[in-house]
């Protein structure tokens, strides 16, 4: 089997789809509207279908795996419950003045959970304390990935890279699964990158940052035996997540309020251009994939 074509295919229909969904946020006039809220950085409105155009491409390649690999058909269906409520929260709650703190952490930690219950009865989950380390993850990872998600580009090229390093990972340790599902995510983000390089014409929305925050968990469990290597090569999402978590509970703050103090946003404070910060961001990203390989071939 040639995994390098999930990728090819799953490119292929992401580049293909968001412009016909580009199309329908107009005639529906379903968009990211910046007007109103603090911390929105886009002038016009903007399509925020990126992720359901990802979810298109994944779970079309997934569902045609799984008669290869049924833990396929459990992987579609555990995103499938993550980006429900993503794409819910790109409907409802978008807007600062109509989003739910408290609702929404809820509906994240039972999302979270039933992901990795579905993930569990597949055979895919940590070796230590499965579910309630799972579903950590599940939940730290969406939030990560989303918080990236504020500037053109940020997070689709952050995850890219991630996704390359768990390729490479996957080629490594001889692992057919993760090697596929990898290549069929990077596919799938190459192709929405596509439209979301700045200026963007889409962005991935809620939907999409969960469901590439839940794929890089999954990536984590498959190589959960080695915490450091995957937690290096989720990288610059991951530590900047946790550092605006602890930052934002130390002022008595929500965590899912958001801000303006990101790694990215400080160094558009200090003058620097999108392109440059992406470039900056990109550069420290590869730093921590490079290193979580390398972290992982001295431990074979």
């Amino acid at each position: 089997m040639n995994e390098i074509n999930f990728f090819v295919f799953s490119f292929i229909i992401t580049v293909v789809t968001i412009p016909f969904l580009i199309s329908f946020s107009k005639k529906k006039n379903i968009f990211d509207f910046p007007e109103g809220d603090a911390l929105k950085i886009h002038k016009m409105p903007i399509s925020l279908f990126g992720g359901l155009a990802m979810l298109i491409a994944t779970d079309t390649i997934f569902l045609f795996l799984s008669f290869w690999k049924i833990e396929f058909l459990f992987v579609t269906l555990a995103g499938l419950i993550i980006f429900a409520l993503g794409f819910y929260d790109d409907l409802k709650w978008k807007h600062i003045s109509l989003r739910k703190p408290y609702i929404k952490f809820f509906f994240l930690i039972f999302c979270s959970f039933g992901a990795t219950l579905v993930l569990y009865f597949s055979g895919i989950k940590f070796y230590l304390f499965p579910i309630l380390v799972g579903a950590g993850y599940i939940f730290v990872l969406i939030n990560a990935i989303n918080y990236q998600d504020g500037m053109d580009g940020q997070a689709g090229f952050l995850s890219a890279i991630s996704f390359l390093g768990f390729c490479i990972l996957s080629f490594i340790s001889g692992n057919p699964f993760s090697l596929a599902f990898s290549l069929v995510f990077l596919g799938a983000v190459l192709g929405f990158l596509i439209y979301n390089f700045p200026p963007a014409k889409i962005f991935m929305g809620d939907s999409g940052a969960y469901l590439i925050g839940f794929s890089l968990a999954l990536l984590a469990m498959v190589f959960s035996t080695n915490v450091l290597s995957h937690l290096l090569i989720i990288g610059l999402p991951l530590f900047d997540g946790v550092y605006s978590n602890i930052r934002r509970l130390l002022k008595g703050k929500s965590i899912f309020l958001g801000d303006r103090e990101h790694f990215y946003d400080k160094m558009l404070n200090k003058g620097f251009s999108v392109e440059k910060t992406l470039a900056l961001s990109c550069t420290l990203q590869i730093f921590f994939v490079i290193s979580g390989i390398f972290v992982y071939i001295i431990n074979i």
